[in-house]
């Protein structure tokens, strides 16, 4: 099989936690919109993802609870598991080891560095903590595959280096120090201070909504998808818009004329294959200068064919479409 995007892993993997708990809840079976909801991703993005990996469904039961979580397993897990180094046991590094300890039966780590006196050559949890003078050793000697960086900034570089010359594939970068590591080597960088930051925004923002600071903001979905529609508004509710919708196009427009939402998420192929085209139209001549957003499976063809300024169109989104992506292009022009 080809290599899967780092995204599309990161949904199998919580595809995976979430079916676990469902399974140990009696779930033999699911459907794509309840693996949707739970995950916070469209259900045509499920269906795809689980399509990718070899594995339908069945349209009377749906998806095997059991049968998705093997075929998620046997791409994600290896036979034989794999050893990990972590290096710097301060209060962060001594979280990890307890939080890891239990999590994976493949995934262990087996090997602790740190140039502490205090530390070097004590046991944390049974594993041993060796100088970081040691870490190419040992890192060949076990055979060991993934390093986790929770070290100070500063040596960061240096303890990547070391890793990826010993024969490390995979990198986990906990500080703030970013890496510039080899292509053929993989790098996940979690930054907490960042996610702090970006919690505090957003708990800024939503405040102000909470408690009168700003007006919401009015999202208008013109889209015959249901599932589609549903996931659209759980994710731009919890995220304080105010969430409208229409299923077709002559609806829409009368919500559009009605709401004068500060943006519209527009699919092109409704009732008719052209219906978002004529919405469009319709809107500019009621002189509706509204900020449309195309969400569409013929996106990437329109794209190449019309001009997308012509008809107040800020940007045009391929479908299944990242909500990553849909969250920041709609968070962009409705600041």
């Amino acid at each position: 099989m080809e290599l899967i995007s780092g995204r599309t892993i990161e949904r199998l993997c919580l595809y995976r936690r979430l079916l676990k708990i469902k399974l140990s809840e009696g779930t033999e079976f699911f459907y794509s919109h309840d693996l949707a909801e739970m995950a916070h991703v469209t259900s045509v993005q499920v269906r795809r993802d689980l399509m990718y990996i070899g594995y339908s469904g069945n349209n009377r039961k749906g998806y095997e609870t059991k049968g998705v979580l093997s075929s998620i397993t046997e791409i994600i897990d290896t036979e034989d598991g794999f050893k990990i180094c972590l290096v710097g046991l301060g209060n962060l590094g001594k979280a990890l080891i307890k939080f890891f300890s239990d999590k994976s039966d493949k995934l262990k780590i087996t090997a602790l560095f740190d140039v502490d006196p205090a530390v070097v050559g004590k046991k944390y949890n049974g594993i041993l903590c060796h100088h970081s003078d040691e870490l190419e050793s040992v890192i060949r000697k076990e055979g060991i595959q993934i390093g986790i960086i929770s070290s100070s900034g500063k040596s960061a570089k240096e303890i990547a280096d070391i890793m990826v010359r010993s024969g490390i594939n995979s990198v986990i970068n906990y500080t703030s120090t970013p890496l510039n590591l080899p292509e053929n080597t993989y790098l996940e960088e979690i930054d907490m201070t960042s996610s702090l930051e970006r919690a505090s925004y957003f708990a800024k923002r939503l405040s102000e909504k909470k408690y009168g600071g700003k007006t919401k903001k009015k999202l208008l979905i013109v889209d015959d998808d249901r599932d589609i529609t549903a996931a659209y508004r759980a994710v731009f509710a919890k995220m304080g818009y105010v969430v409208i919708s229409s299923l077709t196009a002559e609806e829409g427009l009368k919500t559009a004329e009605k709401e004068k939402p500060d943006i519209i998420l527009l699919d092109i192929m409704m009732e008719q294959p052209d219906s978002g085209f004529l919405f469009l139209s319709e809107l500019r001549e009621k002189k509706l200068d509204i900020p449309v957003i195309l969400s569409s499976s013929i996106a990437k063809a329109t794209a190449s064919i019309m001009d997308i300024t012509q008809l107040n169109i800020k940007s045009i989104l391929q479908k299944p479409v990242d909500i990553d992506d849909l969250v920041r292009t709609v968070e962009k022009y409705t600041r």
